[in-house]
């Protein structure tokens, strides 16, 4: 078998860590099991993680840094739907079993809780924090919007069905969701 480098080889290893964290909870990712899920050597992950940790953090962040779009579709609707319909697929079919257990690892782990509030939630924060003041830019939103709550609103309720009710998230939800909520709270106020 040739030797795998490069992205060949960072794909196999995410994939691994993945699927063990998926399937078996945190506590399974060991250097020991994703070298073996990885069909690589335990001294290949320790030239790049120092442990587990650093490897189960660094895998999740990637993940998560990359999961989602950046909208700019040129209308404050569009964006909010891009981006909640991509909380949608991520939550949604094999992958929600792997937000669960991701979530778990976060809850579990005090050095990967705060990376991950900082890294992860701090960019989503700014990346929404971007879709609102574009659409006050256009006139879409009213500037007086509470920003901090507006940007976490629809995903709140995603995140509630996912860890907590149990409920489908489906693309009609998403779209009641901007439709019935997210615009009406945000629609500039006009004089009679």
């Amino acid at each position: 078998m040739a030797r795998r480098r490069g992205a060949e080889l960072d794909s196999a290893i995410q994939a691994a860590v993945l699927e063990l964290l998926a399937e078996h909870g945190p506590n399974a990712v060991t250097m020991d099991a994703v070298a073996a899920a990885a069909r690589t050597s335990k001294p290949v992950l320790y030239r790049r993680w120092p442990d587990r940790r650093a490897l189960l953090r660094d895998t999740l962040l990637a993940v998560a840094s990359t999961s989602f779009p950046r909208p700019d579709t040129g209308s404050f609707r569009g964006d909010l739907l891009d981006v909640l319909r991509a909380w949608a697929q991520l939550f949604t079919g094999g992958s929600g079993p792997l937000m669960r257990a991701a979530i778990t690892a976060v809850m579990t782990d005090p050095e990967l809780e705060a990376t991950f509030r900082a890294d992860v939630l701090g960019m989503r924060k700014d990346e929404m924090t971007a879709l609102i003041r574009r659409g006050i830019e256009r006139g879409e939103v009213r500037a007086d919007v509470p920003v901090e709550i507006v940007r976490e609103l629809g995903q709140s309720v995603l995140w509630h069905r996912l860890l907590i009710s149990g409920d489908p998230i489906t693309d009609e939800l998403v779209t009641e969701l901007v439709d019935e909520v997210l615009i009406p709270v945000t629609r500039p106020y006009y004089d009679s």
